[in-house]
């Protein structure tokens, strides 16, 4: 059923890189605004998610279909303005993880559209919303082949390093009633307070716990971690020997 929130005030989105609009469908539903949006695709002369996009919200899809590296440069530069926004969604483009590849072809952050993360993570600076909603293909999780989880580290640790707390969780859509076995990381980032993060909040009682869950299943032994430094630390260490995770605080 379509609810909207008995406040007049709708926050506002940036939709980036997901296609025909899924995230701004629902939503809209809910009462939020999508006052800007970019669906460039690198290296593709014929842009077709961001034509679908545009026939499908018209005037209103409020689309910058240009390169969004250059866009943040040239807002960086005070040539071009964007709107204030209070939570960014994107489903970033997946190719570069793809299980349509081989994993060692599959390039991740260093793709060419793997790298649009970093864009994700620019805009996040430069208009600091308060939440973002995130979603990507579940090789995600363990990309690049050689370096096992090192792309989903440095996410992690850049949006924390950044002043988000994150929730993250990798669904199968078949565990809810659909008929397919679709899996996805959902990542759900919100702008943290002064107190430390609780685990137990966003194991059982976080946005993600609530949205998606589980009943019924096996208890599993609770392993905690953590991912501290630097992004190019990160980068260089990160899952780099078996056995790292144990020894580097990751």
């Amino acid at each position: 059923p379509s609810r909207r929130p008995s406040s007049p005030v709708r926050p506002r989105v940036a939709e980036l890189f997901a296609g025909v609009g899924g995230f701004r469908l629902g939503l809209d539903t809910w009462g939020f605004d999508t006052v800007w949006a970019n669906q460039w695709e690198p290296s593709t002369k014929t842009q077709h998610a961001a034509e679908c996009y545009r026939t499908r919200f018209g005037a209103a899809a409020n689309l910058a279909n240009e390169d969004i590296e250059v866009v943040l440069d040239e807002a960086d530069a005070g040539k071009r303005d964007l709107p204030r926004i209070d939570l960014i969604v994107g489903g970033f483009p997946c190719q570069d993880y793809s299980v349509a590849k081989t994993l060692n072809q599959s390039l991740g952050l260093q793709g060419k559209k793997g790298v649009l993360w970093w864009q994700i993570l620019r805009l996040a600076t430069n208009k600091r919303p308060s939440h973002l909603f995130l979603e990507n293909v579940d090789r995600l999780l363990k990309s690049p082949s050689g370096q096992r989880g090192r792309d989903f580290a440095m996410m992690l640790v850049t949006l924390g390093n950044l002043g988000y707390e994150v929730e993250w969780r990798m669904v199968n859509a078949a565990d809810y009633g659909f008929p397919q076995k679709r899996r996805r990381v959902y990542i759900v980032a919100r702008q943290a307070g002064d107190e430390d993060p609780d685990a137990n909040e966003v194991l059982y009682r976080g946005t993600m716990a609530r949205a998606l869950p589980i009943a019924d299943g096996p208890t599993f032994a609770q392993e905690t971690f953590r991912i501290e430094g630097l992004p190019a630390e990160v980068s260089e260490s990160f899952g780099a020997t078996r056995g790292e995770i144990g020894r580097a605080h990751v």
